[in-house]
């Protein structure tokens, strides 16, 4: 097994001028892009970026994502990718629980501005000269900026990447060799169920394999063009679209904001083939007034066992239905592109290879037989290594199992169904809400005494986050509580309704716990019930 930067070189030699990134500013190929990677390097080698710093990178899907996230990953460093709708409490978590050194971040995207939030996280930041150190970052040294304006303590991205001019490529190759493929090498943000995000660590190994297992299981080749609007900082959008489709010598079509009309006529001007996205974004194109009219290459992707497939794809489509989550790499089932479309189309695929899946009843752990409902437990190669700052042992059992906190089956085929979540996780559009965060948000406002967050159906977006709030005085609007929540949270976090009840209307277990389940009836009938009002 090789490691990511040797994967990006043995790529360049291969393809050289075969085009591996289009966006709407240029084109880069396969030799620009480990170009870019190396200068990417060498300038943070300039920095004291070496094996085991966390360099975290914040900006929208483009070719500087890539070659920053390559850069850092020759000279065996961690890439920590950086969510561009986290808010500024967020932002501040994520840098100071990673132990983030160096952020290579733009100034703004859309209604964000990094730069500004960065200042008032860390004062030394807007004055040249200083010592760069706050408080509440205690481990970061440098700012980089790429494009737009830049605080008088940060460093610009291209003079960085002309610092390190005067290494030399043996220099480079030298510390290269210092990395291997069991290295970690990236630390992805995920939310739990607990009100803090944790910090998946992945290798060079298990994104490798992961990789290996997307191109195998859609059937990418050098002539594919896959959608790249997934952001880079999920693993979805890094492992299995970035990853899988430049390991197979194709292109990924880079898209920085998502806008139906403009995909498509991405989509039908440079010939994509693969489609890797959300239910709620393939909703979008088909309901768009171009979508009749365009030309679409689409054959390839995820989304058989969705009831939109058959509208997005043409008859003799190979999309393929999985299932994975961020500890798995993504993708850990997977149906495969030659399967017949019934195979497709009725389940979310099989283990990928290397991995294992096994089914326990959630409360003895007893192991179920076929078609027996219960918890999804996963091991194997793509498997994360751990949460950072936790052991395996604290994340894995003792046979080495995940405990996924799914509900799901295997049937007698070894296929996968998935059911539900067991834990109490909110999917939006795609994304993993801690329920437990936006409840401890809720209650840091003064007029709320209890906050309840569950998710409310949805028919494109799976689930749309809700909150049931016990008030102090009922001295606070639902209004004023979103735009609480706006303040603090990223957008897909924010609650789309909130439903204020009495304390003695929420349902409790024989625990004393809230039941969540009889909650989340409860809010489904109360949003159909407002939609009709």
């Amino acid at each position: 097994m090789t490691t990511i930067g040797v994967l990006v070189d043995a790529l360049a030699r291969e393809h050289g001028d075969r085009v591996a990134l289009i966006s709407a500013e240029r084109r880069v190929s396969f030799r620009e892009l480990a170009v870019e990677a190396n200068a990417v390097a060498k300038g943070l080698a300039r920095l004291g970026v070496s094996k085991g710093t966390r360099v975290g990178i914040l900006m929208p899907n483009r070719p500087e994502w890539l070659a920053c996230a390559f850069g850092v990953l020759k000279l065996g460093a961690l890439v920590v990718p950086l969510n561009t709708l986290l808010r500024k409490p967020e932002l501040e978590y994520a840098l100071r629980h990673a132990d983030v050194t160096v952020l290579i971040t733009v100034s703004h995207f859309l209604k964000h501005a990094y730069t500004e939030m960065l200042c008032e996280i860390c004062p030394a930041l807007a004055y040249g000269g200083q010592k760069l150190a706050a408080p509440q970052l205690p481990a970061l040294r440098h700012v980089i900026v790429q494009g737009g304006a830049r605080p008088n303590g940060a460093l610009d991205f291209d003079a960085l990447c002309q610092a390190g001019a005067s290494l030399t490529d043996e220099w480079l190759a030298a510390a290269q060799d210092q990395v291997v493929a069991a290295d970690e090498a990236t630390v992805f943000f995920t939310s739990g169920t607990t009100a803090a995000p944790k910090g998946v660590v992945h290798t060079h190994a298990t994104m490798l394999h992961a990789a290996h297992n997307v191109a195998d299981r859609l059937g990418l080749t050098s002539e594919d063009r896959t959608w790249g609007y997934l952001p880079f900082f999920f693993t979805g959008g890094l492992v299995a679209v970035a990853l899988a489709t430049l390991s197979r010598g194709a292109a990924v079509l880079l898209q920085e904001v998502f806008e139906a009309g403009a995909t498509l006529k991405l989509m039908a001007d440079h010939g994509c083939t693969t489609l890797f996205g959300w239910p709620h974004q393939a909703e979008a194109l088909i309901a768009h007034p171009d979508f009749a009219r365009t030309k679409l290459r689409l054959r390839k992707g995820v989304g058989a066992n969705t009831n939109w497939a058959a509208r997005l794809y043409p008859p003799d489509h190979q999309a393929v239905g999985t299932w994975g989550m961020t500890e798995t790499g993504p993708m850990a089932a997977s149906s495969r592109f030659d399967d017949p479309l019934p195979v497709r189309a009725g389940a979310h695929g099989r283990p990928m290879p290397g991995l294992e899946f096994r089914i326990i009843d959630p409360d003895s752990g007893r192991i179920l037989a076929p078609n027996e409902e219960g918890e999804l437990l996963v091991r194997g190669t793509s498997m994360m290594a751990h949460y950072y700052k936790m052991s395996p042992a604290e994340c894995f059992d003792a046979d080495g199992f995940f405990h996924t906190g799914d509900l799901a089956r295997l049937d007698e085929t070894g296929h996968l169904h998935f059911l539900g979540r067991i834990k109490d996780v909110i999917k939006t559009a795609g994304v993993n809400v801690a329920a437990a965060e936006v409840e401890a948000t809720l209650q840091q406002h003064p007029n709320v005494r209890v906050a309840c967050a569950i998710g409310v159906p949805h028919p494109t977006r799976g689930e749309n986050v809700a909150a049931f709030v016990v008030r102090r005085h009922d001295a606070c609007t639902e209004e004023q509580l979103i735009a609480f929540c706006r303040e603090r949270l990223a957008t897909y976090k924010v609650p789309r309704h909130i439903f204020f009840c009495t304390e003695a209307d929420l349902p409790v277990l024989g625990s004393g716990k809230v039941d969540k389940q009889a909650l989340r009836k409860l809010a489904a009938a109360r949003s159909e019930s407002k939609a009709h009002t």
